[in-house]
């Protein structure tokens, strides 16, 4: 048993001695460098394309403009289109028509450039009307302006709404500024005339020989009054003509009849004379005794008094109003607004 343990605690110090003379040599510690951390590469975010956008639908500005090009039309129509200008209104009405067209097989595109110049055409018609309308009152009147008639023959040869409206204002401008300063003055002169033509018709009393007539003569004299300050000059043309010839008339023909009762008021006075000289005669050969039937007395009153009324009272006074002075002193108003006009159309 001792053996045993002997062998046992030589193995172990053997096993020790081996142990310790296997330890390796510890190595030197080295510094390591930290690991290097990458960044992580950026995330490029992949969008997705924007659609492309639907096209504009134009459907309800066409309807809009379609409405004001019917509107124009008829405003040419009213102002005389079929009458002055109908070939234009036929080429402006098949211009209308093609666009009207397209427009059908493509609602929904933009035409405002197209149906624009429509609208344009047909303004320009229609104040071409207006101012065909103003030539014509001046050719009644005797008057013309070269450069408003060859306004509106270009407008006749315009291709395009913008041509046709400058050269369509351009004509009324014209024909306003030659009626304005024309018929101011022609109403001026008829309005001297009318004054003088009633200055004769009362010196002859035609208030109380014709009273109806010359009330309604002095009635249309004053109306002219109020049509030439209110800028309505033909109106007061037309009023001052009508009232003149009315006192020319009623003067002629009162006058003419006085003349002719005159003249039968100096045959009855010769008769009389006549008849006096031979009663005078007849007395002295046999004068009359006494009271004779039929004969009345000296003294006698033959006919009741007549009051008659003054005839002055009948005269219708048209120069004390408001407007006959403002119409009377409107000369230098007229001139300068017709001046301001004729600058307009230059």
């Amino acid at each position: 048993m001792k053996k045993y343990l002997f062998l046992l605690l030589s193995t172990v110090t053997i096993l020790s001695f081996i142990s310790c003379g296997s330890t390796p040599t510890a190595e030197p510690e080295t510094k390591k460098e930290p690991p290097k951390v990458e960044e992580p590469a950026p995330v490029v975010e992949e969008t997705a394309p924007e659609p492309e956008p639907a096209a504009e639908d134009f459907s309800k500005s066409n309807e809009e403009l379609l409405s004001k090009a019917d509107a124009a039309r008829q405003k040419a129509i009213d102002a005389g289109a079929e009458k002055y200008f109908p070939e234009v209104l036929a080429a402006d009405d098949s211009f209308y028509d093609s666009v009207k067209g397209e427009l059908k097989d493509n609602p929904a595109a933009d035409y405002s450039s197209k149906l624009n110049e429509v609208i344009t055409r047909y303004e320009a018609l229609a104040t071409a009307c207006m101012a065909k309308e103003l030539k014509q009152k001046a050719d009644e009147l005797g008057l013309s302006d070269a450069d408003a008639e060859k306004a509106l023959s270009d407008f006749e040869g315009s291709d395009n709404g913008a041509d046709m409206q400058a050269n369509a204002e351009k004509a009324l401008s014209a024909y306003s500024a030659l009626l304005l300063k024309q018929l101011a003055a022609m109403a001026k002169t008829e309005r001297n005339a009318a004054l003088e033509a009633k200055k004769n018709a009362d010196s002859v009393k035609a208030g109380v020989a014709k009273k109806d007539e010359y009330t309604s003569a002095s009635n249309t004299f004053k109306k002219a009054d109020s049509d030439f300050v209110t800028k309505n000059l033909e109106g007061a043309y037309k009023g001052y003509r009508s009232a003149k010839i009315t006192f020319t008339n009623l003067y002629e023909t009162i006058k003419e009849k006085r003349a002719a009762a005159q003249a039968a008021i100096e045959r009855a006075k010769q008769r009389v004379a006549e008849a006096e000289n031979y009663t005078i005669e007849a007395d002295s050969i046999a004068p009359i005794q006494g009271e004779v039937a039929g004969i009345e007395k000296e003294d006698a009153v033959l006919l009741e008094a007549d009051n008659f009324a003054n005839p002055e009272d009948a005269v219708i006074d048209v120069e004390g109003t408001e407007e006959a002075k403002e119409a009377a002193a409107i000369d230098e108003e007229i001139n300068s607004a017709a001046e301001s006009a004729e600058g307009d159309v230059k």
